[in-house]
């Protein structure tokens, strides 16, 4: 008997597989407000450069006069980075005669405080030549996913979900913490990076456990409630940020609650993962755990169920294998395409709320929260109705035109009359987004066989979290060419991504491939053919090992044949 089929015994969703869900969530929501931390941690602040003889002097003589003492730029504003070559003695300035129009680089910078007290954008001067240091600590923190992804997954297989996540908690924390205290920027963005690979450890094998016990009827909420927490997240760090004006306090807040959250090493708080005790000959703890999630749900599991229970089955395939066939070759192109585009999307408009009109920061990334959770009604009331293939599709293209819409606008009314509109588009295009991070992981667990399914998730992660780093870069664009072109970028490619997911076979109450021959036939009425035939062969080779030995029936039980198993009666 293989795991998924002692499931149903367990009931669809009940007590357990909910207590377990909400306590792997908490992780996930403090690894929500660490993802977007820099949006408060690193805040912009307006600035000046540092007049020498005036800032650094007490009892001013009348005010500074910006014109003699600050270059204009061509669009009107003084400009930030250089400086007249002047003389200020005693709070009076004093032009050099000979050098009006001489400018000087600034090497310190005057910053306003008035909204937040501290940020590392103003202690480590992310200004001017080092504007692009913030972008780059982000991305630091998603090349830190990546590695996470990879290192921990693998790490995880080896020895166990639930030890690898508590790893990674403790290295959120002690990451988390010593961010507080952070120095100088390298120290800073080595610690962002750690907590990118924490990122990894927490929400993966959290996800995975989570997921565990539940039916496949329960599969789509129970696989939204992580993407919910981390949405959660959001509104919790802008809390945060708005109560505390410091921005190594807000690091250090946002980090205490993983230190609760240690306590899930007890077994009697999370038991682990029974599906990785049972692949890696630990059986009577995963019949344990077994066991415990039936007694909380009040459900009776037969001691011959559990005897019977045993591995599944390892396929040796590699993911590189679906280069050989077209078809399942342009699949995974564009479901590879797809998780790009959503990452790049989904945390580019994440990490630019601040630069949304409006100045409300606080505001502005809550509602970045909260707009996902229309997203994920979306998901629910529609993919197991319309499919995963349209929902998909109308995602990505909705949060095309809404993102392109809130680019143009800016350009056609420089005025900043219809800023409304903008953060109205920008937060469609975030909600759209969020739902098609749901629906593409959904596809890409259904759309590829057995052999290669978990090889396809683990690369489409991979290109997910390539452009997550590129999406604090594409942000910096703006800084160099016009604010409108990171919005438009992030408009076209979802439309790209939303055309070719109409490529896509639909898997919605479809059975999902097992070999790399139904894999290549998925979407094509020769799928059912292969399919049929690839069950005849296991049943005949199920028949010709059980012979007049297995006739008796009287138990009513479960029957297994091969590879397969046939229910006589419910239990």
């Amino acid at each position: 008997m293989r795991f998924e089929d002692i499931i149903p015994y367990l009931g669809d969703f009940g007590k357990f597989q909910k207590i377990q869900l909400f306590l792997l969530c908490l992780p996930i929501w403090v690894t929500g407000m660490h993802a977007l931390a820099m949006t408060f941690l690193a805040a912009s602040q307006e600035y000046r450069c540092f007049v020498p003889g005036w800032d650094d002097y007490s009892n001013k003589t009348g005010s500074l006069n910006y014109s003699l003492i600050f270059p204009t730029g061509e669009d009107g504003q003084y400009d930030r980075c250089n400086i007249y070559a002047v003389n200020v003695t005693r709070g009076v300035w004093y032009t050099i005669p000979d050098n009006t129009t001489a400018t000087e680089q600034c090497n310190q910078w005057v910053y306003d405080t008035s909204q937040y007290k501290t940020s590392v954008f103003s202690q480590f001067n992310m200004v001017c030549s080092r504007k692009f240091m913030n972008n780059l600590a982000q991305s630091m923190y998603m090349a830190g996913m990546l590695v996470g992804a990879v290192v921990f997954g693998d790490l995880s297989d080896r020895f166990g979900r639930k030890r690898l996540m508590f790893i990674s908690q403790i290295i959120q924390v002690m990451s988390g913490i010593g961010l507080a205290f952070a120095p100088e920027y390298i120290t800073f963005t080595i610690l962002r990076f750690m907590l990118g690979a924490a990122h990894s450890g927490v929400f993966l094998p959290a996800f995975v456990i989570g997921m565990e016990f539940v039916t496949p009827k329960g599969r789509t909420m129970a696989g939204i409630c992580p993407h919910i927490a981390f949405a959660i997240g959001y509104c919790t760090l802008a809390l945060s940020a708005y109560l505390i004006p410091y921005w190594n306090w807000v690091a250090f807040v946002i980090a205490v609650p993983d230190l609760l959250f240690l306590i899930y090493y007890w077994d009697k708080i999370i038991p682990g993962s029974a599906r990785w005790h049972l692949q890696n000959g630990h059986k009577e703890k995963s019949k344990d755990i077994i066991k415990r999630a039936a007694k909380v749900n009040n459900k009776q599991i037969p001691a011959k169920v559990l005897d019977e229970l045993e591995p599944d089955v390892k396929h040796n395939a590699h993911v590189l294998a679906m280069m050989r066939y077209p078809r399942m070759r342009v699949r995974g192109f564009i479901i590879f395409y797809n998780w790009f585009t959503v990452s790049l999307v989904y945390y580019g408009l994440s990490l630019s709320t601040s630069k949304l009109p409006g100045g409300n920061d606080y505001l502005n990334l809550s509602l970045s929260g909260i707009v996902e959770f229309p997203g994920f009604l979306f998901c629910i009331l529609l993919m197991d109705r319309l499919g995963r293939r349209p929902c998909l599709c109308m995602s990505m293209i909705f949060c095309g035109v809404a993102c392109i819409g809130a680019g143009v606008i800016p350009i056609l009314s420089p005025g900043g009359g219809l800023d409304w509109l903008v953060i109205t588009l920008s937060m469609i295009g975030k909600a759209f987004t969020g739902s098609a991070f749901v629906l593409v992981y959904n596809y890409s667990a259904e759309a590829f066989p057995t052999v290669i399914r978990n090889g396809v998730v683990g690369v489409s992660s991979m290109f997910a979290r390539v452009g997550g780093i590129l999406a604090p870069l594409v942000n910096l664009m703006g800084d160099y060419t016009h604010s409108s072109v990171p919005q438009i970028i992030f408009g076209i490619i979802p439309l790209i991504a939303g055309g070719l997911a109409l490529l896509l076979p639909e898997t919605n109450n479809v059975p999902m491939p097992e070999n790399l021959e139904q894999g290549e036939q998925f979407g094509l009425p020769g799928f059912y053919d292969v399919k049929r035939m690839s069950m005849s062969l296991k049943e005949a080779e199920g028949d010709s090992q059980t012979s007049d030995e297995n006739s008796d029936l009287s138990d009513q039980g479960p029957r297994k044949r091969g590879s397969r198993i046939f229910f006589i009666t419910n239990v």
